[in-house]
């Protein structure tokens, strides 16, 4: 059954069965799995980085972004997760599931080697952060 509203529960661990709808969050591990809300019963894992998911908690509810699309799942599902609530996309193409992994694998890359000319385009803070903004507005 497709789940439209998520339980976000605080673990250490992932446990070994998911429960359909809930959130699980490892801020030790920094990681967050659940069930795609779809249905489809498949596990989906987002990890907590500046270069892929960000979580935000307001002491009640819980925000995951970018746009969570599993375009590698049979499914295709993509959805957004604000304030507990699935917010559904379109489902992703293989095309757009292709170009999603390699800008995921370029960030990664850029956060942890970043590129001379990706440093000497933007040297200020400012120009940094816009930059960021810029490749974030792209992932959703």
């Amino acid at each position: 059954m497709r789940v439209e509203r998520v339980e976000p529960r605080f673990v250490e661990f992932i446990p070994d069965v998911l429960e359909d709808g809930v959130l699980y969050v490892s801020m030790s591990y920094g990681t967050v799995i659940h069930r795609c809300c779809c249905g489809c019963g498949e596990k989906v894992s987002t990890p907590l980085h500046p270069a892929q998911w960000r979580l935000t908690y307001d002491g009640e509810a819980v925000s995951l972004s970018p746009s969570i699309g599993s375009g590698s799942l049979p499914c295709r599902s993509h959805y957004f997760i604000t304030r507990n609530d699935v917010r559904w996309a379109a489902p992703m193409s293989k095309t757009q599931t292709a170009a999603g992994v390699r800008r995921d694998r370029a960030a990664l890359s850029e956060h942890y080697e970043p590129t001379s000319s990706s440093l000497q385009r933007h040297p200020s803070w400012p120009g940094r952060l816009k930059d960021w903004v810029l490749r974030r507005g792209r992932r959703v």
